[in-house]
């Protein structure tokens, strides 16, 4: 053994246990030639388990799906090169919504950079718009230097493995050849442990006392997958409060009587709505009519997140509280009792005409959304759906309230791509159902092979409308109609039965609801159900839904 792969080995050893002490369990690795000692390193490891991933931009969101799935930080290992460049989107979409993504991007040493050898770009700082901490670290050089540097630097970034500020961070690492340690040293990898820190902080409830005190208000959850925020319901029922919840929180599936889950199609129907302070909690909701009302109401709002980096959109707060919901909620507590029932009464009396109507609605329409209420309906409390953005993401939001399933979505950046490898990534720990449109199973088509070499189980349920459907419901439609369809709709024409044999997945494809009434999802293998549907005929049925509730919708509360 030389000197160098002794040092190799010390240094890749000694960072792989360290990842595993901050509680990394999971490792994705894109196969490459310059990640080879880290790669065998995180192989070699007892307690770690490895995937592997040929495309690093689905390997970026397999990653996240693996830590909504686990609630876990998950590391994501690349060769040098233009490799690195693909995790962006992945990177970005961790960030927004802070998971604690480690990426580690192998390099080229410092004698090879800049002077234009083979595979080397400069990926030093390369995601700092994105990352919470970012480190170059150095070659295996033999000093304790060396190896104290690697503590220290994982010692810092171990901040953001969970807590208010967890998100990614970036590790690159150069490796000069040979690039394979010695293996036989496998006793340098340990699997010791690191206590996490418990985040908690104290509030003053007397600086907000008056504005609680006040007879309207509204509790208005957002995005919170994965975390505990029972107190909310508790503090509801005592303060007589309407919870306007968004599907991404597992609110709704209590059946709580204070919830409110119909309120998007609501104020598109025409809701007018007077407040006197909001509470929001957690990041915005998928709303677009709501998001709007917050922007324009004078009520006084109060935002709380555990996190610094608050989320403002789509006002500045009043008052902002950094701390979990339910540690705010208890702080709430020695506030005396205000009347709201009647407040409280006639939105839960509105609440129960719109899911009537929209029950009533759902029984004969023909549009995305009927086939859309038949899988909620499929679905239990083990049940996760994972669902892809633009308009299955809505149609959820509208529909989703008389069921137990949790509901889970790419909602940080709200992009289409890697929708694919995530719901993947949180089949490996759960039961998972992904609901997706054309264009957004195609743009991560790649990431299907993930089932196929890993026999990952998961149920695809395709509405496959030709195009880009959210689209129609913009002014593009009607204000540049000859150009729409190039340029918005964006139809394939792909056969995706041919998408389901390549990738080793069961196939049937249903054209109407008592088709799909009688289709059962897979308990045993990996099946994509195509529905075929169209987009005119689905823009016109949420608009008679849209009619149908504007009975509902007159009064102003």
């Amino acid at each position: 053994m030389t000197k160098h792969q002794q040092y190799l080995t010390e240094q890749v050893f000694h960072f792989a246990s360290e990842l595993y002490a901050y509680g990394v369990r999971e490792v994705v690795i894109s196969p490459g030639s310059r990640s080879t000692p880290l790669a065998l390193a995180f192989e070699c490891h007892p307690h770690i388990k490895t995937w592997i991933h040929p495309d690093e931009r689905s390997a970026g969101f397999f990653a996240l799906g693996l830590i909504k799935g686990s609630e876990r930080p998950v590391a994501l290992l690349c060769t040098s090169g233009t490799a690195s460049a693909n995790y962006v989107p992945a990177v970005a979409e961790s960030d927004i919504s802070r998971l604690p993504l480690i990426v580690l991007t192998s390099d080229r040493p410092h004698e090879l950079r800049g002077i234009g050898a083979p595979q080397a770009i400069s990926q030093v700082n390369m995601f700092e718009n994105y990352v919470r901490y970012q480190f170059d670290m150095p070659l295996a050089d033999g000093t304790m230097t060396c190896i104290e540097t690697n503590q220290y630097q994982l010692e810092r970034a171990s901040q953001y493995f969970n807590g208010p500020q967890q998100g990614p961070v970036h590790f690159n690492l150069p490796f000069r050849e040979p690039l394979t340690p010695d293996l036989t040293r496998t006793n340098l990898l340990t699997t010791h442990t690191y206590t996490q820190p418990h985040y908690q902080k104290n509030i003053d409830a007397t600086v907000i006392e008056r504005t609680l005190r006040q007879p309207r208000g509204l509790i208005i959850v957002g995005d919170m997958q994965h975390q505990d925020i029972s107190q909310i319901l508790t503090f509801a029922t005592v303060y007589d409060l309407p919870i306007l919840a968004d599907p991404l929180n597992g609110i709704r599936s209590t059946q709580h009587p204070n919830v409110i889950a119909t309120y998007d199609l609501l104020l598109r129907a025409g809701l007018e709505i007077e407040a006197d302070f909001i509470i929001r909690v957690g990041k915005p909701v998928i709303s677009k009519k709501l998001n709007q009302w917050l922007k324009e109401t004078t009520a006084e709002q109060i935002l709380v997140q555990n996190s610094s980096n608050r989320d403002a959109f789509p006002k500045k707060p009043d008052y902002f509280f950094e701390m979990s919901a339910n540690d705010f909620f208890r702080s709430l507590e020695t506030i005396p009792s205000t009347y709201r029932k009647m407040w409280l009464k006639h939105w839960q009396e509105m609440e129960h005409q719109a899911r009537m109507e929209i029950k009533g609605h759902q029984q004969q329409a023909i549009g995305e959304a009927a086939y859309v209420s038949q899988l909620l309906d499929k679905l239990n409390e083990t049940d996760c759906l994972f669902v892809s953005n633009s308009m299955p993401i809505r149609d959820i939001d509208n529909l989703y309230f008389e069921h137990t399933s949790r509901i889970y979505a790419n909602r940080g950046a709200n992009g289409i791509d890697g929708v694919v490898s995530t719901a993947l990534g949180m089949a490996v720990h759960r039961s998972v159902t992904l609901l997706i449109g054309d264009l957004a199973l195609y743009h991560d088509m790649n990431g299907l092979l993930m089932s196929k070499l890993n026999d990952i189980h998961m149920n695809i349920v395709l509405l496959n409308n030709n195009g880009g459907g959210i689209f129609s419901y913009l002014p593009q439609k009607e204000q540049a109609s000859d150009y729409f369809e190039r340029l918005f709709g964006t139809p394939t024409g792909l056969d995706f039965e041919q998408v389901a044999v390549l990738y080793d997945l069961g196939y049937n494809k249903v054209n109407d609801r008592g088709a799909f009434q009688y289709t059962d999802l897979s308990k045993v293998s990996s099946h994509l159900i195509e529905i075929e549907t169209d987009r005119d005929a689905n823009f016109q049925a949420h608009q008679h839904l849209y009619r149908r509730l504007r009975e509902v919708t007159n009064v102003t509360l």
